[in-house]
């Protein structure tokens, strides 16, 4: 996994040896918050390193507290802690491990934040008196001491436009496709379908990566009623979306392809798997074949339905570790 070279020059009378990585892997530590243990566990393991320890406590009083373990003075830092059904406690412990990581000397920390908390308050309606949660999140992250954020699928572009530090935009969808092209039969005569406005974008690109047609599901604002755009009826399906938490727009979005437009077979792609209120119906109906989400989210899916199937995104998140600790491009991976 470390890659090394040297290259010999010379600096007045005496020959001096340069690294290819100035930066070794003894350099970076790896931790874990108390979100997803088992997936940080696996992106250390692809790293070549060993989990850092840290406590994270809850005190009686509802505050969060943490102490590292292990020294990290003038080392390269990664906290692994996504979002879920526990985001303030969780993004409390991370701001604190940042802070208590800058206080303890550490050269650079990297927030690796899978699903990033609050995500999908990137924008203010304008017809309501309401906040911009993303925007002050990327201002938190920062004040801590966050030297750069990686994450998975986010659901704006426009929010890496609130942080003033690098963020890279990693992406499952190449996962996607390959399990797409391996367990869908017939897939290259599939549609590609957004469940809402908002993912036109998303399922656009993984539409023309896979060089199939798309539809999307869209409101009717004179009668308020939902319409399918494009040809679905007797087609395999394939719904796209970057999170599902209460799964209302999924399980819509299939009332509406069986219902209304004659779908025959669907199968649902999921980044983020928040799963906080799942409806039965989504998976009792015999049109629903599968549904792929990776473990971006800790749960425990598979109790669920054994329709779940699970991608592990371990290596796209270790890669793009080492690629930021050696000083390689992240683009190549994208």
């Amino acid at each position: 996994m470390i890659k090394s070279g040297s290259v010999i020059g010379v600096e007045g009378s005496r020959s001096v040896t340069k690294m290819t990585n100035p930066v070794s892997n003894h350099d970076m530590k790896v931790f874990s918050g108390l979100s997803n243990p088992e997936l940080s566990k696996k992106v250390a393991r692809y790293c070549g390193v060993q989990l850092s320890m840290a406590d994270f406590t809850l005190l009686l009083n509802g505050e969060s507290d943490v102490e590292i373990m292990d020294s990290v003075r003038g080392k390269n830092v990664y906290i692994v802690q996504s979002s879920g059904r526990d985001t303030n406690n969780h993004l409390m412990g991370l701001l604190l491990f940042v802070q208590a990581c800058k206080l303890a000397g550490a050269r650079r920390i990297t927030a690796v934040l899978p699903l990033l908390p609050y995500a999908r308050g990137d924008h203010k309606e304008p017809e309501k008196r309401k906040p911009i949660p993303t925007k002050i999140i990327a201002g938190m992250l920062e004040t801590a001491g966050t030297s750069q954020v990686i994450t998975v699928d986010i659901h704006s572009p426009q929010t890496e436009a609130f942080f003033t530090i690098p963020v890279d935009c990693l992406t499952a969808r190449f996962l996607f496709e390959r399990w797409v092209k391996e367990n869908v039969p017939g897939w290259d005569k599939a549609v590609i379908c957004s469940p809402d406005e908002g993912g036109t974008r998303r399922a656009g690109s993984f539409a023309e990566r896979l060089r199939l047609p798309m539809a999307l599901i869209h409101r009717d604002r004179i009668n308020s009623e939902h319409i399918i755009s494009g040809d679905v009826a007797g087609k395999t399906v394939i719904l796209v979306d970057d999170m599902a938490d209460t799964c209302y727009t999924l399980n819509n979005a299939v009332n509406h392809l069986v219902g209304n437009g004659g779908a025959s077979t669907i199968y649902i792609l999921v980044t983020h798997a928040v799963f906080s209120q799942v409806p039965d119906s989504l998976f009792d109906q015999p049109e629903v074949k599968k549904v792929v989400v990776t473990n971006t989210v800790s749960n425990e899916l598979t109790s669920i339905s054994e329709k779940i199937s699970i991608i592990d995104v371990s290596d796209v998140i270790g890669e793009a570790i080492r690629r930021n600790h050696y000083g390689e491009s992240v683009r190549a991976m994208l």
